[in-house]
């Protein structure tokens, strides 16, 4: 049953690969409204090279299963972060905890965790010599393929942070990157997602569920910028997760109510304005599953602004985003002709 899992996944993540194959050469035939074009087309590039990564790390490994066996054996327990999952995947377990090192006030650990993954990421051609002691015993117990599909899910964040900057700029500015692919062309985008999702967890061995690694990356976003030190006291993950969804609530209603009433903004077509709006409430949706897998802040009876009820005014102030968001979102989808 394991052998046909294996095949089943690799042939799902080879047509998956295909079909992104087929959107991106209808991407580079298609106009590219620069340079907000370029930016996202340099990005989809960047997406398909980590998908082909993770695929080629996880083809050859029918390791995952024996992995899960081996941390089962050894009494230990693959965490829930997902570069602790991938690590387990590739089947290096021993080494889900190298990693985890605190770094300043985000007592999640998973800046550390980007960081790691970064210095991976740049230390691949590097002597063994030139690098802290754990990075090289890392390197030492894991094939380089597999540190760059292991660096790939841990920097996730900081893609997803440059995402949802484009995806912000062409709420505000109204230019779309590209025009609306037919739908038999959307569908091989969506297709090609669907297969990677299930052709990565079948070959996981179940640890890559669909729709984690989007969730991840939403939980990271921006994970290993800066030293890692929270000047609030709020751990630095959920603090950036909080403003990310903010910002992306708040660009959809001003689009929305700019094309409806304002007009503050540069005018956007209503089939571009309907995918773009679409994209970003989506990620904030994934945000608020996300959130769920972070721990609440602690900061005591009054918190980091000195106020009582401050986790209530949190709360209160993502809320009133969250509305108008819906409401913009609701008036940009209509046709321009309707009545509001």
């Amino acid at each position: 049953m394991t052998k046909v899992a294996d095949w089943v996944g690799r042939l799902l993540c080879a047509a998956g690969l295909l079909a992104w194959l087929g959107w991106l050469g209808w991407r580079m035939s298609s106009p590219l409204n620069a340079p907000i074009g370029i930016v996202a087309l340099l990005l989809e590039f960047v997406a398909f090279a980590a998908a082909l990564v993770m695929t080629a790390g996880l083809w050859g490994s029918s390791s995952a299963r024996l992995a899960i066996a081996t941390v089962a054996a050894e009494g230990e327990q693959v965490g829930n972060s997902l570069p602790e999952r991938m690590s387990a995947a590739l089947g290096s377990p021993s080494s889900n905890h190298a990693a985890r090192s605190q770094t300043g006030a985000d007592d999640t650990g998973e800046v550390a965790w980007a960081r790691h993954g970064l210095t991976l990421l740049g230390a691949l051609s590097s002597d063994d010599s030139d690098l802290p002691p754990d990075i090289s015993s890392r390197r030492r117990s894991m094939p380089a393929l597999d540190e760059a599909a292991w660096s790939v899910v841990a920097t996730d964040g900081l893609r997803r942070m440059l995402f949802v900057g484009v995806l912000v700029a062409v709420l505000f500015s109204g230019q779309a990157p590209f025009d609306v692919p037919p739908w038999e062309v959307a569908a091989l985008l969506a297709g090609a997602m669907a297969l990677l999702s299930i052709g990565h967890w079948m070959l996981s061995g179940g640890l890559l569920r669909p729709g984690s690694r989007t969730m991840w990356s939403m939980a990271s976003v921006g994970a290993g910028l800066g030293d890692g030190n929270s000047r609030t006291g709020l751990p630095i993950r959920w603090m950036a997760t909080i403003a990310t969804m903010v910002v992306l609530n708040l660009s959809v209603s001003l689009r929305g109510l700019s094309d409806r009433w304002t007009h503050g903004l540069g005018a956007m077509p209503h089939d571009e304005r309907v995918v773009a709006m679409s994209t970003a409430f989506g990620l904030v949706m994934m945000g608020f599953l996300a959130l769920r897998t972070l721990e609440q802040p602690d900061l005591g009876f009054y918190g980091a602004t000195r106020r009582l009820e401050e986790g209530s005014a949190r709360r209160l102030a993502l809320g009133a985003t969250v509305g108008v968001a819906v409401f913009g979102f609701v008036v940009g989808v209509l046709p321009t002709g309707a009545p509001a």
